[in-house]
């Protein structure tokens, strides 16, 4: 039936978007923010745009891992007073740093709240405070001075959504038709 195949068009995903991420040695880190919004204000609604994290070098934590606060994409939808309500009844998850391993995987809903960590791998006492307050890495792991955490992006949405707020028509590298 031809219904069925256009439901089954429009849940389908697509890669709409691939681009490099890059920490620089010395970068701060990143406010908390979701990628992009709901699709309805009103309930929560399945994922309909989602992210792979594909680190292209091991990713310890003086390099500034991507940190991401579980369950949030329920309460991105009216963020205030939904993070408010998850405090107030305990249930907002704590935050989780996954240190990935070159060629790993992270996937995660676009709208889930998450940052990039500060990248201290140039400031060596940064990272070993990072070692001392915890971090079970070992002296090689240390050994990031001034490593860059290049991160390859793979976006993937739903047939039916394009994202014009984080990848518009125009970009930085169309030509202008002037020239």
């Amino acid at each position: 039936n031809n219904n069925n195949n256009v439901q089954k068009q429009t849940n389908e995903y697509y890669l709409c978007n691939f681009s490099l991420l890059v920490a620089t040695p010395g970068c701060p880190t990143q406010s908390w923010h979701a990628d992009g919004g709901h699709t309805s204000l009103t309930r929560h609604e399945p994922c309909h745009v989602f992210n792979v994290f594909i680190p292209l070098v091991d990713v310890p934590l003086a390099m500034g891992p991507t940190e991401l606060r579980p369950g949030t994409q329920y309460h991105t939808r009216n963020l205030a007073p939904m993070m408010l309500a998850a405090k107030a009844r305990k249930t907002l998850r704590p935050v989780v740093t996954p240190e990935l391993k070159m060629g790993g995987g992270l996937v995660f809903d676009y709208r889930i709240l998450h940052r990039g960590r500060a990248n201290v791998s140039d400031d060596g006492a940064a990272a070993m405070d990072l070692r001392d307050a915890g971090d079970k890495r070992d002296e090689e792991d240390c050994s990031t001075e001034g490593r860059y955490r290049p991160v390859l992006v793979l976006t993937f949405a739903r047939r039916w959504f394009v994202d014009v707020c984080n990848f518009p028509k125009n970009s930085i590298f169309t030509l202008d038709e002037r020239q």
